[in-house]
């Protein structure tokens, strides 16, 4: 399950461990535009599914990350950079102002669908 929610903009989304549930930054969407966003946000999800299959070591996630992006993408691709820099490269101070304290999640319809088969 994949939920947006406002989070601060020093995390880009997290993992409760024991769930499939994914929070995403509401606020990173939109912070960068077209091919760059959809890297980001791309990289991201990769991140915290890596991390919805147990591995709880942030290092080793974020080393699976890059290469699981290098492997299917290639070294030049923008999701590979992503892995390296995030959204966070590209944001102003004032992206960083601090955030309302309710996280007002908003659950994305259709984004894991049970008839897709992959499931096992």
């Amino acid at each position: 399950m994949l939920y947006l929610g406002n989070l601060p903009m020093r995390v880009g989304a997290f993992h409760t461990l024991g769930t499939n549930d994914i929070v995403l930054n509401r606020r990173l969407l939109g912070s960068t535009k077209g091919q760059k966003e959809k890297a980001n946000v791309f990289a991201i999800l990769v991140h915290e599914y890596i991390h919805s299959l147990g591995f709880t070591d942030e290092r080793r996630v974020r080393k699976l990350t890059y290469k699981v992006c290098r492997d299917n993408f290639g070294k030049t691709h923008p999701t590979v950079e992503a892995t390296l820099t995030g959204p966070w490269a590209r944001l102003s101070e004032e992206d960083f102002d601090e955030l309302e304290p309710d996280l007002d999640l908003e659950r994305v319809r259709d984004f894991e669908r049970i008839d897709s088969g992959y499931i096992i």
